[in-house]
């Protein structure tokens, strides 16, 4: 978790950033960008922001807090494709026996 954690603006900020995974845009319509933090607490760690900058109105994210969220997301997308599979090879399975009767 970020250092920011601590932040009394955190909260607010993650209010604003509810929407979840990486972020295409802002929500004041311009595009998201990644970059660099040059923060000494967390410097090299990647964020995506607004393009016009980060500004506390503004989109603000961490990239491997995205990435855990994506990955998050995904799981039950998975877990429902294979629950689909499995009724697909039970419904060839019970064809094919109705086939050789």
């Amino acid at each position: 978790m970020s250092s920011s954690s601590s932040n009394p603006g955190t909260y607010y900020r993650r209010g604003m950033n509810a929407e979840r995974g990486m972020s295409k845009q802002c929500w004041c319509g311009e595009p998201s960008d990644n970059f660099t933090s040059g923060s000494a607490t967390n410097l090299g760690k990647l964020y995506y922001c607004c393009a016009k900058r980060y500004h506390k109105r503004h989109l603000f994210k961490w990239v491997d807090e995205c990435l855990v969220e994506e990955v998050e997301d995904i799981k039950s997308v998975i877990s429902g494709v294979n629950r689909d599979i499995s009724e697909v090879r039970l419904n060839v399975s019970r064809l094919e026996n109705k086939m050789k009767t």
